[in-house]
């Protein structure tokens, strides 16, 4: 199979689902924002990831909806500069699913999927009580690729502080992967466990 996506054999919805088939896993980010008014906003996003680690960045990419406008999660954002990115683990896959449902402006998807709000330390949007890891950022900026459908607007927060469960440590006080058992979104309506982790080592290369 070839395809050759400037010559437009594919639309974009074609090259999307091809691409998200094998650009995985992708981890999940359960993203909390809350409007100017005060009112929560929860929302899975599987196009994010850490971009730097000094400074400390993480990125998410919300796509616009069907008529060009921005989703909750980007609105809040930019009328507020914070956000809440919680761990999505297999205990809390049904909930993060729930999240993802298109509703009403202002209706909480906490109060839908049965997760719980809990305050933060640094921001005004909530942590998610039920996930054993959950960062707190501000925005750092945004670059949009258009308002067209499917389009992206990747959004760079800094990382303001870290909240960990404490059964998740290992001796080093670092996460043992055996115990967080992460959800990777792959392509369609498919998912992944993390229930085998296994390491592999970087060769050392002598160079004298």
């Amino acid at each position: 199979m070839y395809v050759d996506v400037q010559a437009s054999e594919l639309d974009w919805r074609g090259v999307y689902w091809l691409c998200i088939g094998f650009i995985n896993p992708r981890p999940i980010a359960l993203v909390a924002t809350v409007a100017s008014d005060g009112r929560h906003n929860l929302a899975p996003f599987s196009f994010y990831n850490m971009v730097s680690a000094n400074p400390p960045v993480v990125m998410i990419c919300p796509a616009p909806r069907r008529d060009g406008s921005p989703k909750d999660t980007l609105r809040n954002i930019r009328e507020t500069g914070q956000f809440v990115v919680a761990t999505v683990t297999e205990a809390i896959g049904e909930a993060m699913a729930a999240c993802g449902a298109d509703l009403p402006y202002g209706e909480s998807e906490f109060e839908f999927s049965g997760l719980t709000p809990a305050p933060a330390r640094q921001v005004r949007p909530p942590l998610v009580r039920e996930s054993p890891v959950n960062i707190e950022c501000n925005l750092r900026q945004t670059v949009s690729f258009g308002t067209q459908p499917g389009a992206g607007t990747a959004v760079f927060g800094d990382i303001l502080a870290v909240h960990v469960a404490d059964w998740l440590l290992d001796a080093q006080g670092l996460v043992d992967p055996h115990k967080l058992r992460t959800l990777g979104r792959l392509g369609e309506n498919w998912y992944c466990r993390v229930v085998e982790p296994f390491e592999l080592h970087v060769p050392k290369v002598d160079r004298q």
